[in-house]
Order: C-alpha cells, then sequence, then structure tokens
C-alpha cells in the first residue's frame, strides 16, 4: 500500500468512526449530534451531501481495489547464454543466495545478505555480513570479495565486476547447537 492509498485510509477511518461515534450518540438520546448530523445530511442542501457521499463512495472503492488487487512481481532475470534453442536465464534472487551461501562458508563469517546491483562494468554485489572478534576484518572482507567473484563465475559463468563488502557487526556470540 503506497503513501496516497495509507493517507486516504486513514481520512477513511477517522470519518467513519467520528460519524458511527455521531450516530451512537443520537441514538444514546444525546440530541447535540443530532443537530449537526441534520445539518450535514439534510436533504434540501444537496450541494454538501451529494459531493460528500461521492467522495466517501470514490475513497471506499479505491479502497477495497488496492485491498483486493495484487500486482503480479517482476522477476528479474540474468542472460547467462544465447543461441540458437532460446537463452538461459538466471534468476536475480539465485545470484544473491548464492553469494549469501559461499560467503557464509568462510570463517567468521555469518548472517550474511546479498544485494545484486547494476555497475557500469556490468554486475555488481553488495554484500552485508556479520564477523566474529577472532578474524582479520580486511583479510576476511577481500577472501569474501574473492570467494564470491570465483565462485560465481565457477557456476554461473556470471562475470561480477565488484564486490562491496559492508562489515555491520562484530559479534561475540557464538551459534547455538540445537
Amino acid at each position: 500500500m503506497n503513501l496516497f492509498d495509507r493517507v486516504l485510509l486513514t481520512a477513511y477511518s477517522l470519518f467513519m468512526t467520528l460519524l458511527f461515534i455521531l450516530f451512537s450518540a443520537v441514538m444514546l438520546g444525546w440530541t447535540v449530534p443530532l443537530a449537526l448530523l441534520r445539518d450535514v445530511f439534510y436533504p434540501g442542501r444537496p450541494e454538501v451531501f451529494w459531493p460528500l457521499m461521492a467522495v466517501i463512495i470514490l475513497i471506499g472503492t479505491r479502497l477495497f481495489w488496492t485491498s483486493i488487487y495484487r500486482p503480479q512481481k517482476k522477476s528479474h532475470h540474468v542472460v547467462l547464454a544465447e543461441n540458437a534453442l532460446g537463452q538461459v536465464n538466471l534468476s536475480v534472487s539465485a545470484v544473491e543466495d548464492l553469494a549469501n551461501k559461499v560467503a557464509g562458508k568462510i570463517h567468521g563469517v555469518k548472517e550474511v545478505s546479498s544485494r545484486m546491483v547494476g555497475v557500469p562494468q556490468g554486475v555488481g554485489l553488495k554484500v552485508q555480513a556479520s564477523v566474529t572478534p577472532d578474524i582479520n576484518v580486511p583479510d576476511a572482507s577481500a577472501e569474501i570479495q574473492d570467494m564470491i567473484k570465483e565462485k560465481l563465475f565457477e557456476i554461473t559463468g556470471l562475470q561480477v565486476s565488484s564486490v562491496e563488502i559492508h562489515i555491520q557487526s562484530i559479534s561475540v556470540k557464538k551459534p547455538r547447537v540445537e
């Protein structure tokens, strides 16, 4: 749901809640809201009533449509090869998963997440990782870069031009054994 729909939902919810509170107050015998409701919804004043009803119906329709409509997710692929029989495509998520597995196997590296990005030279990866304090961070970062670049080329044939490493934390927690 985008920002516009959230604002609509908020305004619509507040309006409907206020309206039902006023109707409930009238049903409980309080006459002050009755005068307010009579002034706003008076049939002799269509310049207030019908535009208000049209806006409420349009907002309700928009919110209903937003709640049931699910846009198709675009699957992003990288074309690895093309020949007379067709194309060989590789999903971006498959490349990211492979990079995560390769980096996760390096000693002292844990909690890896990567994201594939386009760079002027071709394909790049941004890798975020947590490491343990018993390793040398620059050496481990260089090893992550080399291993990811090498394994991605070896397994997929995809030439990665840059691998950016972002160390998110140096964690002393030991993984628990189950």
